[in-house]
């Protein structure tokens, strides 16, 4: 509540006031005439679309060990490898790291534009190297991946074997065709390199795995 209150209303009163406008769902861009004003209606708008907002993170690299740690419960989960070359991953943008959101001066998009603070992050996260896809709106709510672009699954170094005939089982019911590999650390550094373990199905295609 006190975050609706103090961020999503800041702005409101003071345009009904100016506008003389009785109630918040009157405000718009024919009752709010004014270019500035309109851009903090938008701003408005932006905030409350948000909370309707659905977003689809990925990274450049498999090898961040941070990246293993926060999202692959601590080195023992999965990480899924797609060949990108498909209609779903074009509109993907990369994430801008920078020191304040208000770096990126972007406060007042046009309708129908993705939130480009969708796409921004701070400083400290820029080892993820992440790109982003953005879907306006609450549904669907599982996204429709190109199942052929699935090309690799490649395992944790702490991925447990009583789990790996699970795995199996669920791409070779799925008709999958991919490569699982396993996350090994390379001889006396602290880097991570890949190790195949084995195939699954009949390739489509290979990514390219270094």
């Amino acid at each position: 509540m006190d975050r609706f209150v103090l961020l999503d209303l800041d702005g409101v009163h003071p345009l009904m006031d100016k506008y003389n406008i009785g109630a918040i769902t009157e405000l718009n861009e024919k009752t709010v005439t004014d270019p500035q004003d309109q851009k903090v209606l938008r701003a408005m708008g932006r905030r409350k679309s948000r909370r309707h907002t659905r977003i689809v993170c990925f990274s450049a690299h498999f090898g961040s060990e941070l990246m293993w740690a926060f999202y692959a419960a601590k080195h023992t989960g999965i990480c899924l490898v797609f060949d990108t070359d498909h209609e779903f991953f074009r509109r993907a943008k990369p994430v801008v790291y920078c020191h304040s959101p208000t770096d990126l001066g972007h406060f007042a998009l046009e309708p129908g534009e993705d939130d480009e603070l969708a796409f921004c992050k701070s400083l400290p996260w820029q080892f993820q190297e992440e790109w982003r896809l953005v879907f306006q709106g609450d549904e669907p709510k599982k996204m429709p991946f190109p199942k052929e672009k699935l090309t690799a699954v490649i395992l944790g170094y702490r991925f447990l074997e009583q789990h790996r005939n699970d795995l199996q089982d669920v791409l070779m019911k799925a008709n999958y065709r991919v490569d699982i590999w396993r996350v090994d650390r390379l001889p006396n550094t602290y880097d991570l390199g890949l190790m195949k373990v084995e195939e699954i199905g009949t390739h489509i295609a290979s990514a390219p795995m270094t």
